[in-house]
């Protein structure tokens, strides 16, 4: 099972979509607990996120800085609190 092959790449769908899953249900959450903006779409800011993390590792990987990475969550942290009621 190469890195590209099918099967691989099924596997990587499936890991991502559960992640997502997660997150997703965290967001809504805190949406319901009033912690966080009840108008922000909770399916995209969960792969927003995954795609921070991922871009942001790659990035910390290559460089040794995390500062990409912690820029890139920061900013859909920002988003996620943007008018919450408080």
């Amino acid at each position: 099972m190469g890195r590209y092959s099918p099967a691989a790449q099924a596997v990587t769908v499936q890991l991502i979509r559960q992640w997502q899953d997660c997150l997703r249900t965290g967001i809504e959450a805190t949406q319901a607990a009033g912690e966080a903006n009840p108008a922000v779409d909770a399916d995209r800011t969960a792969a927003a996120v995954i795609a921070a993390i991922q871009g942001g590792v790659s990035v910390l990987l290559s460089t040794d800085f995390a500062t990409h990475l912690e820029a890139a969550l920061d900013l859909c942290l920002d988003h996620l609190w943007s008018q919450a009621p408080r």
